[in-house]
């Protein structure tokens, strides 16, 4: 299929065409959901289930965010503490705390901060 040349018409007739567009592809939509719908449907109660059982089972399904299994995160215990500012600590994953590396620069151990269970 090759697409209508619309480079001549005004910006009026685009407008009216995009309504037209928005229209045709609104009712083609519910058309296509319609046919898919009715042959799921068919294909569940062949397998005896009801098509209520059906959309129950695919609830998980209806956002991307539910697709993907949220991992669960747990606070990992400080292992650093500055003793400057006690409320600044540092769990020794992912990028040193910028507190810690100061100290380092000046010559102090990293191990000067850690805290003693």
């Amino acid at each position: 299929m090759t697409a209508p040349d619309v480079s001549t018409l005004s910006y009026i007739e685009l407008i009216a065409l995009r309504k037209e567009l928005d229209r045709q592809i609104a009712a083609k939509r519910g058309e296509e959901l319609k046919v898919m719908a009715d042959g799921f449907a068919k294909k569940i109660q062949a397998a005896g289930f009801t098509v209520r059982e059906a959309i129950d089972e695919l609830e998980e399904y209806d956002t991307p965010a539910a697709r993907t299994k949220k991992r669960s995160t747990s606070a990992t215990a400080p292992l650093y503490r500055d003793p400057a500012n006690p409320e600044n600590t540092w769990s020794g994953r992912g990028l040193p705390a910028k507190w810690l590396k100061t100290y380092e620069t000046q010559g102090r151990a990293r191990e000067e901060f850690r805290i003693k269970s």
